[in-house]
């Protein structure tokens, strides 16, 4: 009788077993094709739009694990860079990646970090002036070569090695302006505001907020990014080695970018809310559906990976990453007189 308990008790503890091992089986492979990715992001209106992935199951229907952690804007690129696995991808800016390029991937570099693809455009800044004689150059006059010297004669302010002292540089090159010819100030954004409003400075560059307060004290915007052609453009970045590992999760990612923009963009009254709970939680502005929809009337949104493809990815794009990028290494050749200068980013195929 012993030892038959014995035997069935034994028994027992072999199918207990046995089922344990049936379960975690189970477990594995309910999880199987569904890969975790961590994105950093910075809590900011446009950047928002992502956490909207969850809610609307798109997680769910790429069989992808997003986990999102909040970084400030200049934290995301150090992060990606780090040796640690933390963080698989986050949002980063062209004309960034492409200025700080020799620092974050040194000569030699195993695992540098990659421009994966573009998501959006950001169209925000402008020149503002409260000098009657300075001339507006608008997308209808931007190519005529004398009314633009005509507005490099005067005197303008842009901090150094920012993204508006480039557009100047881009505008001056496509119109055979010397650049050492041109009257810039080096000052930041603020203060050239200020400077201009008390015609210490004729044209100076701006801001959402200079802007807007330009409108109020009759001044006028007399060139913006979109006019002149030149834009920054924010999209994924990520180390080539997780891009390698996780390609398939990556364009995952990238799909659902585009499908939470566009569900938020095709009614921001009603679906502005998860965006708009985040940045509360997250950002310094508390946006309300009025701030929010003016900052996003700054930049341009594709809504589709074909859109993006047409506008952003194409040689022949409206804000063509590869001309803006031409631009920039210009920039950093001539202006800045650095002699190794990376090429234009690669971008992944998505079909």
């Amino acid at each position: 009788m012993l030892f038959r308990l014995i035997a069935i008790k034994k028994g027992m503890v072999v199918v207990g077993v046995f089922l344990i091992l049936i379960f975690i089986t189970s477990c594995n492979k309910s999880k199987q094709g569904e890969v975790k990715l961590n994105v950093a992001i910075s809590p900011y209106q446009d950047i928002a739009m992502l956490v909207n992935a969850e809610p609307l199951g798109l997680t769910h229907k790429y069989s992808i694990k997003l986990k999102c952690y909040t970084l400030a804007w200049e934290d995301i690129l150090p992060a990606v860079a780090s040796a640690s696995d933390d963080i698989d991808i986050g949002f980063g800016s062209l004309v960034e990646y492409l200025t700080k390029y020799n620092k974050i991937n040194p000569k030699g570099t195993k695992d540098p970090i990659v421009f994966v693809y573009p998501l959006y455009v950001y169209l925000g800044g402008a020149f503002i002036s409260f000098n009657n004689n300075v001339p507006s150059l608008l997308g209808t006059n931007i190519n005529d070569k004398e009314l633009v010297k005509k507005f490099f004669s005067f005197r303008i302010g842009a901090q150094k090695f920012s993204i508006y002292e480039m557009l100047l540089f881009s505008l001056a090159k496509r119109n055979g302006v010397a650049i050492n010819s041109l009257k810039l100030i080096d000052i930041p954004i603020n203060e050239g505001f200020l400077a201009a409003q008390s015609k210490n400075l004729d044209i100076s560059s701006a801001g959402l907020t200079q802007i807007t307060e330009t409108k109020k004290i009759d001044g006028r915007i007399v060139l913006t990014m979109e006019d002149a052609g030149f834009a920054d453009i924010t999209g994924f970045i990520c180390k080539k080695s997780t891009l390698e590992k996780k390609r398939n999760a990556i364009v995952s990612l990238i799909k659902i970018w585009f499908e939470a923009t566009a569900w938020v963009l095709s009614d921001l009254d009603k679906n502005a809310k998860n965006s708009l709970e985040y940045l509360r939680n997250n950002a310094a502005t508390k946006y309300t559906l009025k701030q929010y929809k003016l900052a996003l009337a700054q930049e341009f949104f594709p809504i589709s990976i074909p859109q993006a493809k047409e506008t952003i990815a194409s040689v022949s794009g409206r804000y063509s990453y590869l001309k803006i990028s031409e631009d920039v290494l210009d920039y950093l050749k001539v202006v800045k007189q650095e002699k190794d200068v990376p090429l234009p980013p690669k971008l992944i195929i998505i079909n």
